[in-house]
């Protein structure tokens, strides 16, 4: 009898200090405020920093931080770890904050990378730990941005997900002070939010997706991801999403297009109170896409076009101080760019354009005809700008020989103020041996 209630007191004590542990570890994790988070109350998310709301102004791309910042952009985007301190303190230098980019999956893990080998991804996983131990701290940092579009790198859609949460939760285990993002197309994925539990919200990548997501999408809400989202990506209709040539070349709008589309987005976007955290303007810099123009902002000589003054006129309410040029038509041989041009190979040609400026600034014009890139991303043909064809090429009326040699090719045209500004538009041929 004595022995049992010996038992009992004994048991009565440990159980008496498991609780006061619990308690103790309860406590500390209610009373744990993360530097950056997303909560989730009464039907509506809000992202916080430093105990302030947040709300994501920003740009996708590493260039023109200091312009960015002017203007009143506040968070920049990036796809991967690459030179992340300096990127980090660069930002930190301006006011900024950057969701970091983690690079997984095809390519990055290899062309014969297997989603099912989980002992190679648990490797992978493991890798990339280091780099979120050096930068969980950094200042600059507002969270972490897991993959981008990953499920169109190959693999089933569900194990990748599973993946993609299996690097979330040993982000989250490093730290804890910042949320986890994966970027995915705006489309309906109903169980998202089973497959990635770790994920705290969804970045995405949407351009004219954006009125679908909108108008019958709803996959934010109740049925689908029911949390928090960004747009990690936007910008005006892609090259994929346009009208193309009978040979394959898309059809690039001109600044005037882009920008509607660019309103209307904005527009569209921003009427969410309820789950909208913020988005990213891709691409703050210059990128080629098919052409350096679709989705760049600037310039490779580091000129701003309209875009940009679009979006500092959204992040700020305030207008520039001087507008870029705008062109209003620009045809070969007086046809269209819409339309499907053929040339004759060694054959004259004449093009022309027609620009103003509303400041009335005197403008520059240059011409360029370059091979038709047939890799999105690749500049190995468009590199070559054949100038020599043309006999003058800074005016607003040009000739120029067509190529020997057929194919397609693209004729550019920009026009510059001494503002630092400028428009660009360009034109599809195709060039048909005699």
């Amino acid at each position: 009898m004595k022995f049992k209630r010996a038992l009992s007191k004994v048991g009565y004590h440990m159980l008496w200090v498991m609780c006061f542990f619990a308690s103790c570890s309860s406590e500390k994790k209610n009373n744990f405020s993360p530097t950056v988070e997303i909560k989730n109350e009464n039907g509506k998310s809000r992202l916080y920093r430093n105990g302030l709301p947040y709300h994501i102004k920003g740009a996708g791309g590493t260039e023109h931080l200091d312009k960015l910042a002017q203007y009143g952009g506040n968070s920049i985007r990036t796809w991967s770890l690459h030179n992340a301190g300096e990127l980090l303190d660069e930002a930190h230098k301006y006011g900024l904050t950057v969701t970091l980019g983690i690079e997984i999956g095809r390519p990055h893990w290899g062309e014969k990378f297997n989603y099912w080998n989980l002992w190679k991804v648990d490797q992978e996983i493991e890798a990339l730990r280091p780099s979120i131990k050096a930068y969980k701290d950094h200042p600059a940092l507002l969270m972490w941005g897991v993959g981008n579009e990953v499920d169109l790198k190959g693999g089933s859609r569900y194990l990748i997900y599973y993946v993609i949460n299996r690097v979330a939760k040993m982000v989250k285990e490093e730290d804890p002070n910042h949320p986890v993002m994966t970027a995915v197309k705006s489309q309906i994925i109903g169980r998202t939010r089973y497959l990635m539990p770790d994920i705290d919200l969804i970045g995405y990548n949407g351009f004219s997706l954006i009125e679908e997501f909108y108008g019958k999408n709803k996959n934010y809400q109740d049925k689908g991801w029911g949390k928090g989202y960004i747009f990690s990506e936007w910008g005006p209709p892609g090259h994929w999403e346009v009208k193309d040539t009978e040979w394959g070349a898309p059809h690039e709008m001109n600044t005037s297009q882009k920008l509607y589309f660019l309103e209307k987005y904005w527009n569209l976007m921003n009427a969410d109170t309820v789950a909208f955290l913020g988005s990213y303007a891709f691409y703050w810099g210059n990128k080629h896409e098919i052409t350096p123009t679709w989705f760049s902002h600037f310039s490779k000589e580091g000129l701003e076009a309209e875009t940009v003054h679009f979006l500092q006129k959204c992040w700020t309410g305030e207008s520039a101080d001087n507008s870029a040029p705008v062109f209003s038509d620009i045809r070969l041989n007086d046809e269209k760019a819409e339309g499907n041009i053929y040339l004759i190979s060694d054959s004259s040609y004449v093009a022309s354009t027609f620009a103003f400026d509303s400041d009335n600034d005197s403008l520059s014009f240059k011409w360029e005809l370059r091979p038709e890139e047939t890799q999105f991303y690749e500049v190995s043909a468009y590199q070559y700008n054949m100038s020599y064809l043309f006999t003058r090429d800074d005016t607003t009326h040009v000739t120029f020989k067509a190529p020997e040699n057929e194919g397609p090719y693209r004729l550019f045209v920009y026009a510059s103020d001494d503002n630092g500004n400028f428009a660009t538009q360009n034109i599809p041929f195709y060039v048909i041996n005699r």
